[in-house]
């Protein structure tokens, strides 16, 4: 699971030769719309955006995200995660992993002047996203990404918005990581946080400049090969029921802006390669 944990809920491009991005745009007959990967938070130092996502917003009618930002977006959001990411039938962490893991993981608190037993309620996807935002605010790690930018900006411009799945959804299938695989799933959390920094700068170098094989090869690969049923349900299964909703915007006189995890665009299960196997266009802009 190395990289994995990161790589992908960091939402998910070397360098070339000819400027590119994590943006395409996707045609059949006279219709096109515009489909861009992205990077959930960044530092400081990591904008601006692509200047392709500025004018691909510029000339898109509706923005559309995995799902429906004004939920993300509100005040009771963090809660109401929470509350999935935490066992509600009297379950401890310390009942499923072992006192030596436990340990561990008061140690990472304690070395972050944390209070300890934070981690004692909470499933280990709960975990796990709580260690990465502590880890994303000690390295400054907190600007808005793409979606959210982007969802914003339209909000201010009257343009319309849509989702690809429901907020329960879209929570859900992340929730259920790690269960059934506590100990394994944590003892790689715990080395992946270890990696943050050195993960999200070859992550954001990836992605602004459109390398997608970089990014392939340091999440989508080591998530397929060694999680099969992880890449299927957070990726593949997603890709499958989003594909049909992109198919149909491209038959109407409307030009969408769709911004999802760049994982779900790339490899050889992405939407992308979907696509140009179903005859459609696609330009990396």
């Amino acid at each position: 699971m190395k990289r994995f944990i990161l790589g992908f809920l960091v939402f998910l491009f070397s360098f070339s030769a000819v400027a590119q991005t994590s943006l395409w745009k996707v045609s059949i007959a006279d219709q096109h719309i515009y489909l861009a990967g992205t990077i959930h938070v960044l530092a400081p130092s990591d904008l601006p955006f692509p200047k392709a996502f500025d004018k691909a917003y510029k000339v898109s009618d509706i923005v559309v995200l995995e799902t429906d930002m004004s939920e993300i977006l509100n005040p009771n959001f963090q809660a109401r995660l929470m509350a999935h990411f935490s066992y509600s039938d009297g379950r401890l962490l310390t009942h499923l992993i072992t006192p030596e893991l436990y340990q561990e993981l008061q140690q990472y608190l304690r070395e972050r002047g944390l209070m300890p037993h934070i981690f004692i309620g909470m499933k280990p996807a709960g975990v796990m996203l709580t260690m990465l935002g502590i880890e994303f605010q000690r390295l400054g790690i907190s600007e808005d990404g793409a979606d959210t930018v982007y969802y914003q900006k339209a909000i201010n411009d009257g343009k319309s918005t849509l989702g690809l799945e429901s907020i329960e959804d879209h929570i859900g299938f992340i929730a259920e990581l790690g269960e059934g695989n506590e100990e394994r799933y944590l003892k790689q959390t715990l080395e992946d946080m270890k990696e943050t920094e050195s993960m999200m700068r070859e992550m954001v170098l990836y992605w602004k400049s459109g390398d997608a094989a970089g990014l392939e090869k340091i999440v989508i690969k080591q998530m397929k090969d060694d999680y099969p049923k992880v890449y299927q349900s957070l990726l593949v299964d997603r890709n499958e029921r989003w594909l049909p909703q992109i198919k149909a915007m491209l038959t109407t006189p409307d030009v969408e802006f769709v911004l999802v995890g760049a994982a779900h665009l790339i490899g050889p299960d992405g939407i992308l390669k979907e696509l140009i196997r179903q005859g459609y266009s696609v330009e990396q802009m």
